[in-house]
């Protein structure tokens, strides 16, 4: 029988906002112990993409991550905020969040078999002044998969909301043959170089 999962919680030296609606990110704050909340950021992203999309991809997430954070550090100026942005890169090409099953059975049969990449961006704001940043490159070897194999798949975990169509942190992992880098980051966040900013920063400890 499932059940929820309860964290010991660490509270920090000032209030810290997830300037994002991500799940993933939002449940490893959460496993490492994180008092936080969460505001989505209204940032036109879109329209951001466009302006950056020159940029490599480790750069592009960082733009992104930044908007984010800056645009819920305005309206909450003493706060700590934290932003994210995630892109999955294959040969240049970026894949979305499907949004829908048929369109994450397509991207799963694009990325099976292939070399591809997850690049992460996070950072810090506070006061509208970003006082950390960085960004992290996962490659990621996958199966050559059946069709019946990513069908089965997609029914089974629903990836339409992940970048690249799987969720890295469940069932995705069976997917791969070969990981080089963190699994934090291919879920979205590089946790454990964010965790060390927060208390290099003095907003968290043990103590």
């Amino acid at each position: 029988m499932s059940r929820s999962l309860e964290y010991s919680s660490i509270k920090p030296k000032s209030q810290i906002i997830l300037a994002s609606g991500s799940e993933s990110r939002k449940l490893m704050l959460e496993e490492a112990g994180i008092e936080f909340n969460v505001i989505v950021s209204d940032t036109d992203e879109d329209s951001l993409k466009n302006k950056i999309s020159n940029l490599p991809h480790s750069e592009q997430v960082l733009h992104l991550a930044k908007a984010k954070a800056q645009s819920v550090s305005l309206q909450n100026k003493e706060a700590v905020v934290i932003g994210g942005d995630q892109m999955c890169v294959l040969k240049n090409t970026i894949f979305n969040k499907p949004g829908n099953k048929d369109k994450a059975i397509e991207n799963l049969k694009l990325l099976s078999g292939e070399k591809h990449f997850q690049n992460s961006g996070i950072c810090i704001f506070r006061n509208n002044k970003c006082l950390w940043e960085y960004s992290e490159t996962v490659e990621l070897q996958m199966h050559n998969l059946s069709d019946e194999e990513i069908k089965n798949y997609v029914e089974m975990e629903n990836p339409i909301n992940a970048a690249g169509a799987y969720k890295f942190e469940s069932l995705g992992c069976n997917l791969f043959s070969s990981v080089n880098g963190s699994s934090y980051t291919v879920r979205g966040m590089p946790l454990i170089p964010l965790l060390n900013a927060l208390r290099e920063l003095q907003i968290i400890s043990l103590k």
